[in-house]
């Protein structure tokens, strides 16, 4: 299952459906004199595609539906039994190198931060459980090392290195947390979707959104193609490709 959702995840990635469309539309134009109008239509939908992915006005719509969905924690109150805060890992850059902050990806880096806020704004200091395995099997142990140097306290520290995706980052904490309320962080658009599966496993999440995307307005420059925003879609597509595997078989938790 976990091969087979990866390569639904590259073949619906917002640059692959552009890329097949303008393969498709190149195959009519150059090697079949009969389908010209296919073609063309492949080549005006490929085109649109593009500009549509790499420009503001839908990604920030669609990242505004996921991310409205639950408000940040600005307040301790109701808060003071929380015994743990949950940090999701997202991914890191393989270069050991250079400082912290720096090998891990900004998204894993605004979760931990947001985990770190989080532990000082409760007055009971719970324990911060960083969870993911990454390609070296010792994500949530870089994330340990960025919390410490943030001033969190060793003992106060967790790390469960085994999960590959949401599912497992789930099952992976259930031994700790057990039947306890905690605070669950991670970026704001993957957050319905993890609070989903995490509910679905008879856990207790409390939504703690991190890493917010969403503007509230636009400048001149967000009209033209950028990297970024495409970026952004190929996160916003795995996101609703998740929730709707969770709505069409709600018996399964959505690996």
């Amino acid at each position: 299952m976990f091969v087979i959702k990866k390569i639904v995840d590259l073949l619906t990635r917002p640059g692959t459906i552009v890329l097949l469309l303008l393969g498709y539309s190149l195959f009519h134009l150059a090697l079949s004199r009969g389908s010209r109008k296919k073609g063309l239509l492949a080549l005006g939908l490929g085109v649109a595609c593009f500009y549509l992915f790499t420009t503001a006005p839908l990604p920030n719509y669609l990242v505004h539906t996921l991310e409205s969905r639950y408000q940040p924690i600005t307040s301790a109150q109701h808060l003071a039994d929380i015994q743990y805060i949950v940090v999701l890992s997202e991914g890191l850059r393989l270069n050991d190198e250079v400082p912290i902050p720096s090998r891990l990806a900004e998204t894993t880096v605004m979760r931990v931060v947001e985990g770190v806020r989080l532990f000082y704004l409760l007055a009971g200091y719970p324990v911060i459980i960083m969870t993911g395995g990454g390609p070296c099997g010792d994500l949530g142990e870089r994330m340990k090392v960025l919390a410490r140097a943030l001033g969190v306290p060793s003992e106060k520290l967790v790390a469960e290195t085994q999960s590959r995706d949401t599912y497992s980052n789930a099952t992976g904490v259930r031994a700790f947390v057990k039947k306890a309320p905690f605070l669950l962080v991670t970026s704001a658009s993957h957050l319905p979707r993890a609070m989903a599966i995490f509910q679905k496993l008879g856990l207790k999440p409390i939504p703690a959104p991190a890493d917010f995307h969403f503007s509230q307005r636009f400048i001149f420059a967000d009209y033209f193609p950028s990297g970024e925003y495409l970026t952004t879609m190929e996160a916003l597509v795995h996101e609703y490709l998740g929730l709707a595997y969770l709505t069409l078989w709600p018996g399964r938790a959505g690996r």
